[in-house]
């Protein structure tokens, strides 16, 4: 997967979440089981967009059988600006049968983007609009037990900025008034939520917490990232049992890292990265 500032499209589109339940949210069905289709992001790495807005139509989700299910239809629009650093949307609740759904089929119909200044962005998704992602790790849905599976859209990727010329700009865009239209590729993870951890941490430089730090790790190969708030706090859900490196990238270039990092049994971990 492609450089990932996430709005976790939680959808940090970002993106759908599947939880299991105790005893007291058991769901009476018969060979069936309640999914919570769950949206995150990882955002941008800047604070003049106010709205980065995707539609969706639809979402289906593949079993090892090859065979659809649909888990909502209908039109719903999201800012995914607000779903970043753990925070995420329901986007549907419904039941399915029981078994592992291997891939999400996500219908989009719409995005667009607004900039403090007032400029919109109506952009075009008619060559984009319906994205096949596979559900790594894959969602088993159990006899009447809630699961949670969550859609993971990194905004930064899936917004594609630039300026005269068409010139794509890096992570950083230094001033709005440099920007001449952008584009929408959007760029999905999906994961069974239940059997993921988290991540989450604080970044400082020279004892003081670091705003809008790029902070990223790799998942199956794939970088997944986000951007550290105010009090320069960052988090990472859905992320898969396994040890990783947290990397930290400041505004001004400071760069850091925090290895062996592990998620073990789904829990959540924290770390701090300093950069003296």
């Amino acid at each position: 997967m492609k450089n990932k500032f996430k709005i976790f499209i939680m959808l940090t589109l970002a993106l759908i979440i599947f939880t299991s339940c105790s005893d007291d949210n058991e769901v009476n069905t018969d060979g069936q089981g309640e999914v919570k289709v769950q949206l995150t992001d990882g955002p941008f790495p800047f604070d003049f967009v106010t709205e980065a807005n995707i539609g969706v139509a639809k979402i289906e989700l593949k079993n090892s059988s090859g065979e659809y299910t649909t888990v909502f239809e209908g039109s719903a629009t999201y800012n995914m600006i607000g779903l970043t650093n753990g925070v995420s949307t329901n986007v549907a609740t419904t039941n399915i049968a029981v078994g592992t759904y291997v891939e999400a089929k996500i219908t989009l119909n719409s995005a667009s983007v607004h900039l403090s200044n007032g400029t919109d962005y109506d952009l075009n998704v008619s060559s984009v609009g319906v994205q096949q992602v596979a559900i790594i790790p894959n969602l088993i849905v159990e006899d009447a037990v809630a699961s949670e599976v969550l859609f993971d859209l990194d905004i930064n990727d899936s917004f594609q900025f630039f300026g005269m010329g068409g010139v794509s700009f890096p992570s950083w865009i230094t001033s709005m008034n440099l920007i001449n239209g952008c584009n929408f590729n959007p760029d999905f993870r999906v994961c069974d939520r239940d059997i993921t951890g988290e991540i989450s941490g604080t970044v400082t430089v020279d004892g003081s917490n670091e705003e809008n730090a790029q902070v990223h790790i790799f998942i199956d190969g794939n970088k997944i990232s986000t951007h550290t708030e105010a009090n320069g706090s960052f988090t990472f859900i859905g992320v898969e049992n396994g040890t990783y490196t947290v990397h930290v990238t400041t505004e001004g270039n400071l760069t850091s890292q925090v290895d062996n990092v592990s998620v073990v049994n789904s829990g959540s971990v924290s770390c701090t990265v300093t950069i003296d």
